[in-house]
């Protein structure tokens, strides 16, 4: 839970302050070590993917809300 909630806040930062396409970077990052996790401990099951889904909903929900607050602010 603790990896989800870092990996949302960090989603919300990206959402505030770059564009989509680190998103989609951060997402491919957030993949590629946990392929790495499971290679090195040679288990892949289905709690791991759905682990994995959490962790990159996750991400995704907080890049949505740090976008939609960075749409609310008023342009100066």
């Amino acid at each position: 839970m603790l990896v989800a909630l870092i990996l949302f806040l960090g989603g919300a930062a990206v959402g505030l302050y770059s564009h989509v396409m680190f998103a989609f970077g951060l997402s491919g990052v957030v993949l590629a070590l946990s392929l790495v996790a499971w290679a090195v401990r040679a288990e892949l099951t289905l709690a791991g993917i759905l682990v994995l889904f959490a962790h990159l909903t996750a991400l995704q929900a907080g890049y949505l809300l740090g976008a939609y607050l960075r749409a609310r602010r008023p342009i100066r």
